[in-house]
């Protein structure tokens, strides 16, 4: 139980989460890896100001007005969010979905109450793709680069350009088992590759045919840069405040000359806090947290600065299962936020041939 976490006597609980960080690196991921710069821009727009409620919207008949201002879409999101909580939730789990690769014949296993048939689950997809029709073409071009390297990340050697698949943080990760091949009878491969919808899903090995399918890393490969990015930029923040006593960031000692920290939590950390310290530390950590990264960086033309800003949300209270947001102090530029999110996350594998109709490419 959450409650059991609790803080000293005059002490206080709290809690700083990137808001919507693994989304906004998606977003960015699309520039990086030679998507279009306007959809990527698009994309990480409205990761920060509501996806989930913009999906809500073409479903429900009131889509967003896109060029409008900042402020004027925020306000239609929110009010779409709170008209509408059920096809929101539904919302909601198709974005974090299918950003993790998921199909819709998972989306109706995984979530039965929410996508009852095939065709609902197809329905909810179709609006998150007319918002991001960049993102299946990118889940493609990430199993393509695995398959075809056996890894992603990483950094290019020095003297040699560098690749769009280098990792902001150098991190590399090796995959083994992108695809899976099954063997079919002559019969149903002749049908399929008649089939200009299957015959992506149909390869010959030493003469013989195999239906392709996703492999145990078929969908590992898919959440590797958005979830390593986010992993790398909470250290960043860490080594900032908790590494270097000559830092004026630094906030190791604030606990009575120990580190306040008890433990980074997904993309959020959580301090524990004498109350005489709870306004120094807020302002250090949230400064620290906005800074845009020097490893990210993005078109000036976005107008968002050169490098990407990721917006924060804080939390406080006198145990973890019970914590109240508090104001966040906003520098640098001004990142609009839909607040804290909670990702609902697929299982990694799920082994379907169904899922190559997401791929739509020939296999050697």
């Amino acid at each position: 139980m959450t409650t059991t976490i609790t803080a000293d006597i005059s002490c206080t609980l709290l809690e700083f989460d990137f808001s919507g960080i693994e989304a906004v690196i998606t977003g960015r991921c699309l520039w990086a890896h030679g998507f279009s710069s306007a959809g990527a821009q698009q994309y990480i727009r409205l990761a920060r100001l509501g996806m989930h409620a913009a999906v809500t919207g073409l479903k429900v008949g009131d889509p967003v007005n896109l060029s409008a201002p900042d402020a004027d879409v925020s306000r239609h999101l929110k009010a779409i969010k709170s008209a509408h909580p059920g096809p929101y939730d539904t919302s909601k789990r198709t974005v974090h979905a299918n950003n993790f690769g998921m199909t819709v014949y998972g989306m109706v296993e995984k979530f039965p109450e929410f996508f009852p048939t095939i065709k609902a689950a197809e329905e909810f997809q179709n609006y998150y793709y007319a918002l991001a029709p960049d993102l299946p073409k990118w889940h493609q071009a990430l199993r393509k680069q695995a398959r075809e390297t056996g890894f992603l990340g990483g950094t290019t050697a020095p003297g040699l350009p560098p690749s769009i698949w280098d990792h902001p943080y150098g991190y590399r990760h090796w995959f083994w088992d992108v695809l899976s091949y099954q063997p079919a009878n002559e019969f149903t491969a002749r049908k399929w590759l008649a089939d200009a919808s299957r015959a992506h899903r149909i390869t010959y090995l030493h003469g013989r045919p195999f239906k392709i399918g996703f492999g145990n890393d078929g969908n590992r490969v898919i959440a590797f840069y958005p979830q390593s990015t986010a992993a790398g930029r909470l250290k960043e923040a860490e080594m900032a405040l908790f590494a270097y006593p000559e830092l004026p960031t630094y906030i190791g000692d604030v606990y009575f000359g120990r580190t306040p920290l008890c433990g980074p939590i997904h993309d959020s950390l959580l301090l524990h806090v004498p109350n005489r310290c709870v306004a120094r530390v807020v302002e250090i950590v949230c400064r620290v947290m906005q800074e845009p990264s020097l490893r990210l960086p993005i078109p000036i033309e976005w107008g968002w600065g050169g490098f990407l800003p990721i917006g924060v949300a804080a939390k406080a209270g006198r145990n973890w299962g019970e914590m109240s947001d508090i104001e966040v102090p906003a520098w640098m530029i001004p990142v609009p936020s839909a607040g804290p999110d909670h990702p609902v996350l697929p299982r990694e594998g799920e082994g379907e041939v169904e899922d190559w109709e997401l791929l739509a490419r020939s296999v050697a």
